[in-house]
């Protein structure tokens, strides 16, 4: 099996800019002529459409399945909610979200997200090859060549996409 751990904010979720409001505008602000929006889990929708398509292409073409690492996945119904926002913003229904890493308090160490992604993997022995696409480098060692460090102000791009697939593809 192969598992794409996915952050959202900074990935998935970037500040969009445009000159005309946003049809939702629920966390939208104004300044200078230029509307600005960056959506919040309640949305039920990320901002970055066109990242969500490069996820579409990296799953479809990798058969990889996701393991969401985002504080999106936090409180009650964090899984099911990111399901919805992921699903609503078009990323392909058969494309599945299995599960979430599990939430780690370490405050003393820097590298939680990924301290949770290796107890992740040491539960689930049958992970073939892993990509790791986060706008963080808050990665163990080991995890490093695994990782696609994404720009936080594009989201998950073509580039972004042809290094993930060649981890995938080991």
């Amino acid at each position: 099996m192969k598992i794409i751990f996915l952050d959202i904010d900074g990935v998935l979720n970037t500040l969009m800019i445009d000159i005309k409001p946003f049809p939702s505008n629920r966390g939208q602000i104004s300044r200078d002529g230029f509307y600005y929006k960056l959506n919040m889990p309640n949305d039920m929708e990320v901002s970055n459409r066109q990242a969500v398509m490069w996820l579409n292409k990296l799953c479809v073409e990798t058969n990889a399945k996701i393991v969401i690492t985002s504080t999106w996945r936090m409180g009650v119904d964090g899984l099911e909610n990111t399901k919805k926002a992921l699903y609503n913003s078009g990323l392909i229904d058969n494309i599945e979200i299995i599960d979430v890493t599990p939430i780690l308090q370490n405050p003393v160490d820097m590298n939680i997200r990924g301290h949770e992604i290796q107890e992740w993997l040491d539960n689930h022995k049958n992970i073939n090859e892993y990509v790791i696409l986060d706008d963080d480098a808050d990665m163990l060692e080991n995890q490093l060549s695994h990782l696609v460090q994404i720009n936080t102000y594009y989201g998950f791009g073509f580039l972004d996409y042809e290094k993930a697939i060649k981890i995938l593809e080991g």
